[in-house]
């Protein structure tokens, strides 16, 4: 009888571990950044939503569309955010760029504490490529912060801590300029939003106050003996 008490408030721990580490899941869709209009979706603690698309280009090139955008959902657990690909690459005269807007939010008892950025911009002669974010934890408007990445300089990659907050308002913009005698290009933009569970999930705290009775029990029988 013991070993059975045993094996059944091991059990509900274990599980409880697992359910704590639950397997990324995503509703946001792989596709044109065209595809996200409209739409609100979420990748394990945080959903996204209010996305919005603006493009402008000059000296010959072709403007982006929300289409020619790809997304790719970032799903790694408690770092949830996006991959984009703009396949931007300019010759000698020409600029594209890119502002995508969108909303996060965290799930409830979910705080974001930092956020990352990065791409893969590259230049030769008088071109250039830029990454910029701004971030807002008041309004699209107010507590507004914005931090960026550029080539030439070679800074590729940034992350910053924040005051742990559920929600942002996201501006991001990328572009690529040639210059007059360059080359410009960008194939990869990524933002990440890191976060941490404030309080344990309901399930969780069930499964492991069963877990701990189970335990407790075996305890109180061991006395006895």
């Amino acid at each position: 009888m013991k070993k059975i008490l045993s094996g059944i408030a091991f059990a509900f721990v274990a599980a409880c571990l697992t359910s704590s580490m639950a397997m990324a899941t995503t509703t946001c869709p792989t596709g044109g950044y065209n595809l996200y209009s409209g739409l609100t979706c979420a990748t394990n603690n945080l959903s996204f939503s209010n996305f919005g698309f603006q493009a402008t280009a000059s000296g010959g090139a072709v403007t982006p569309t929300a289409a020619s955008v790809a997304v790719l959902p970032i799903d790694v657990l408690g770092d949830e955010g996006f991959q984009f690909n703009p396949a931007f690459i300019e010759s000698a005269g020409k600029l594209q760029d890119v502002t995508i807007t969108f909303t996060v939010t965290a799930a409830p008892g979910t705080l974001i504490d930092d956020l990352s950025i990065g791409f893969n911009g590259s230049f030769g002669g008088t071109g250039s490529t830029n990454f910029s974010e701004k971030y807002c934890t008041i309004s699209a408007s107010l507590g507004c912060t914005i931090f960026s990445v550029a080539n030439p300089n070679g800074d590729l990659d940034k992350h910053i801590t924040i005051t742990p907050t559920t929600k942002l308002w996201i501006t991001k913009d990328f572009g690529a300029s040639a210059g007059v005698d360059g080359n410009a290009a960008i194939s990869q933009v990524t933002n990440t939003y890191s976060n941490t569970s404030a309080v344990p999930e309901p399930a969780s705290l069930s499964m492991m106050g069963l877990g701990l009775l189970g335990l407790g029990l075996i305890g109180r029988r061991k006395r006895k003996a």
